[in-house]
């Protein structure tokens, strides 16, 4: 046995170069079993623990992190090598550990009730070395794959979490250009529910004060979801933000008061040929911009491509659609018209994107503009508040919890006297 431990160690090189100094715990309750396997594993380039029994070998392994290999007696006093396998397997270890059964058992009883204990692999007393120094190869590969597979997804948690901090932030910025939930302009006062289908979506929409007497109100949907969609809406909602004096599109200088109202008309097609590139990529924006004149209790508006806006006016759904012109970045030149809603007191006027109407339920059905009008004009008794609410739970309880979700908006104005 000595002659041929030497042997091994003299004729095979490489075995001491690959060994990498991996710690191997040795559990035998023989002490010549044991030094053998010491000696052996010591020339084959091996850091080794060694144990009598299941029970000191529970303690050292719990001490030692580094153990990632294993070679067990089965038959052993105390605690033996069943249970002990059975415990390193219960541990909740930051790496993997490859168990080698070492042993006189041969039958197929034996075998299967090793592996449900959690062995890798088993070596058949008397063992042939060279044998035994193969399936610690094998055990060191799958080792090392372990470890590889540990490392990668231990990276990919770290980008998750920090892809996920960064979404967060993106969420907030996108959060802030959004108008307070409730608020109110000389002539009107507004409301609205908006539901991302994820931390951060293609939908933004606002409701900005122009000079003392027009308020602007614009919404539109990105095509797409996620980042890309979120980075587009972001670009153009600060387009569209008066606040943005050099970039804006809402307002232009005049030499009388400092600034002038855009027509809807003319903001649209300014935002038509800025975002030509989106049809690159096969995407295109939906949006709706109107001007909100208190003194004329006029909406003025132009549609690109967007759904209608509902009016509701003495508990009746009042019929506004219109030809609503192609969406944003598909033709350059494309003409878009205005069109106009004369309002009295109590009217109200909702825009939404079209995640609200397309929302399907469990038998593959929309929810539709018919089921959303209806809903609105039944609503028209309850303050603005209470029936988008109302809306975005009916919707919610109508959409199919297994069908992906776009997202949804609904913004309401309602013009008032104070």
């Amino acid at each position: 046995m000595w002659r041929d431990v030497n042997r091994a160690g003299r004729c095979n090189p490489d075995y001491l170069m690959n060994g990498k100094s991996k710690k191997v715990l040795i559990v035998e309750d023989d002490h010549v079993s044991r030094e053998i396997l010491e000696t052996m594993l010591e020339r084959w380039g091996y850091v080794v623990v060694t144990a009598v029994d299941g029970r000191e070998a529970w303690s050292k392994f719990q001490a030692d992190d580094d153990i990632q290999l294993v070679i067990s007696d089965w038959m052993m006093p105390h605690i033996d090598g069943i249970d002990f396998c059975r415990m390193v397997r219960g541990l909740d270890s930051r790496h993997y550990t490859y168990f080698i059964f070492l042993t006189a058992k041969t039958q197929i009883d034996d075998i299967v009730a090793g592996m449900e204990a959690g062995a890798d692999d088993f070596v058949t007393k008397p063992f042939n070395q060279t044998e035994l120094l193969v399936r610690i190869r094998a055990g060191e590969r799958v080792v090392e794959l372990e470890n590889r597979l540990a490392n990668n997804v231990s990276e990919l948690s770290k980008a998750y979490d920090q892809m996920r901090l960064d979404l967060e932030a993106a969420a907030l910025v996108q959060r802030s250009m959004l108008p307070p939930e409730q608020g109110r302009y000389e002539g009107l006062r507004y409301a609205w529910s908006y539901i991302p289908s994820d931390k951060i979506g293609g939908d933004l929409f606002n409701v900005v004060k122009l000079d003392k007497s027009r308020v602007g109100i614009f919404i539109f949907d990105v095509s797409g979801h996620g980042v890309p969609a979120a980075l587009q809406s972001v670009a153009l909602g600060r387009m569209l933000s008066p606040y943005e004096s050099h970039s804006s599109l809402l307002l232009k200088p005049a030499q009388e008061n400092g600034h002038s109202v855009v027509s809807p008309r003319e903001v649209t097609t300014a935002l038509n040929l800025r975002f030509q590139f989106a049809t690159y990529r096969g995407d295109f924006i939906t949006f709706l911009y109107g001007v909100m004149d208190s003194e004329t209790m006029t909406f003025t508006y132009t549609r690109a491509g967007h759904p209608c806006p509902l009016h509701i006016s003495d508990g009746r759904a009042v019929d506004v659609c219109d030809d609503g012109g192609i969406p944003l970045g598909i033709i350059p030149d494309y003409e878009y018209v205005e069109h106009a809603v004369h309002l009295k007191k109590g009217d109200r006027l909702y825009f939404y994107t079209d995640g609200i109407i397309e929302s399907v339920n469990s038998d593959g059905k929309m929810f539709n503009e018919k089921r959303l009008s209806e809903h609105l004009r039944d609503s028209s008794r309850v303050s603005l508040e209470d029936s988008i609410s109302g809306l975005m739970e009916q919707v919610m309880s109508w959409q199919a919890r297994s069908v992906g979700i776009d997202d949804m908006t609904i913004l309401g104005i309602e013009i008032d006297d104070e």
